[in-house]
């Protein structure tokens, strides 16, 4: 198997264990006397964790290789599973939880790995490599969990969180058996006193730092200097917020409305990953060659935005059910490629690299607000809140998709762009 397979391979295997936990949280919460409020701040805390530990995980990965990383963080969120398995309390599965946020790391390693064995042609395939991953074993993961389920009544909420531990340290092993020590491409050299791996183009393009680096930062700093670039940023919020906030409260809807337990919301949430592992492989680059970046945005809204209303207006008509969420949350999925597409257009190439981990940022702030806010609203209002919050946020991009429409420039034939009017210019920043 070649070194960019089995990280695949390890990638999907970790997030089929990580899907399992999706539609089981819930019930985990109710088994402990909570509700709404207290599974959002359980999906929030994940995700602030995750937030705050996925760059300190980057830059481990530098230091001590991506191979050593890769398996500190699988081997620490099996063990972050095997403590819900065991908890006893809500504390316990906070705790376990914030754990396995602060290992979340793995899928920010894995990229930084696949990065180091493609040419930068090869780029963007073996990033959409790890999106149809991630997409798969999503699907995987609630599907086994509803398999649990079926099998086991009166235990499958502590048996699900320790298959998903068996997982994690299945994909830890395969990386110690099959990665190689360093990761890199045939033609990267290796320098013999520092151990680091050099492609020749990085040899070629090796300059003194100190100057240069004062020099990109202040250039990074001009990516916050227009109205135009700080909203593209606050979409991050957006489209993040709407998101996490119903993947976080779909199995207290089900439950809440249809009484479903664990199984029946395993295979809902299996359906809709299979929507987004496809929407991923074979509709967002099409969609995005043929519309453009913005119009792909404004359609992945709108399907949101219909997906909700569906539930809004017929939430006990199961076929309606069964389309909404796929259509509802495959929709928000479209967002995400087209506007980190997006924000590499619109910075220069030096710092691309750090607008995008900026925007990875505010995806984070979007993933902290949208359980807690979710939860927060269900508990206060019902199950219908959700969804509205969700049509708010989405409402909001597609206002902005529009001005950006009207006051961008107009794409002509092979996607070149027409030069800005003044008034386009101006609000650009150019």
């Amino acid at each position: 198997m070649s070194p960019a397979f089995v990280l695949l391979l390890c990638l999907f295997i970790d997030l089929v264990g990580f899907g399992i936990i999706l539609p089981i949280l819930p019930f985990i919460v109710q088994s402990f006397g909570g509700g709404e409020m207290t599974g959002g701040l359980l999906f929030g805390i994940y995700a602030a964790m995750a937030a705050l530990f996925g760059p300190l995980w980057g830059r481990l990965s530098d230091r001590i290789g991506r191979k050593r990383a890769l398996m500190l963080t699988l081997f620490g969120a099996g063990v972050s599973y095997v403590l819900l398995g065991l908890a006893h309390s809500m504390v316990m599965v906070f705790v376990a939880r914030g754990i396995s946020g602060a290992m979340a790391g793995n899928v920010g390693v894995a990229m930084a790995a696949m990065a180091d064995l493609s040419s930068n042609e090869g780029r963007t395939r073996a990033m959409g490599l790890i999106g149809v991953s991630f997409g798969l074993g999503f699907a995987a993961g609630p599907g086994l969990a509803a398999a649990l389920a079926s099998f086991s009544q009166t235990n499958a909420l502590a048996l699900s969180a320790f298959a998903a531990a068996i997982l994690s340290f299945t994909a830890c092993l395969l990386a110690f058996l099959r990665l190689p020590k360093h990761l890199r491409r045939p033609d990267t050299n290796t320098d013999t006193e520092t151990g680091t791996a050099t492609t020749p183009e990085a040899q070629q393009s090796a300059a003194p730092h100190s100057d240069e680096q004062i020099i990109r930062s202040k250039r990074f700093l001009a990516f916050l200097d227009s109205p135009r670039k700080t909203l593209l940023l606050m979409q991050f919020v957006v489209s993040s917020s709407a998101q996490s906030m119903v993947f976080s409260m779909t199995g207290f809807w089900a439950n809440d409305v249809w009484n479903w337990n664990e199984r029946q919301v395993g295979f809902l949430i299996m359906a809709v990953g299979l929507v987004i592992a496809a929407l991923q492989a074979f509709v967002v680059s099409p969609l995005a060659d043929r519309l453009g970046e913005v119009r792909t945005y404004l359609v992945a809204l709108c399907c949101s935005i219909i997906g909700c209303l569906m539930v809004l207006l017929m939430p006990t008509i199961l076929p309606v059910v069964l389309l909404a969420f796929p259509l509802m949350m495959g929709g928000m999925t479209l967002s995400f490629p087209v506007l980190n597409s997006l924000v590499s257009q619109r910075n220069e190439a030096h710092v691309q690299g750090a607008a995008l981990g900026l925007a990875n940022g505010f995806s984070a702030i979007g993933r902290v607000i949208g359980p807690t806010l979710g939860g927060g609203v269900m508990a206060a209002f019902g199950p219908r809140a959700p969804f509205m919050a969700t049509m708010t946020f989405a409402f909001m991009g597609v206002v902005w998709a529009l001005f950006e429409i009207r006051n961008g420039p107009k794409p002509r034939s092979g996607r070149r762009l027409a030069a800005p009017t003044l008034r386009q210019a101006k609000w650009r920043g150019l």
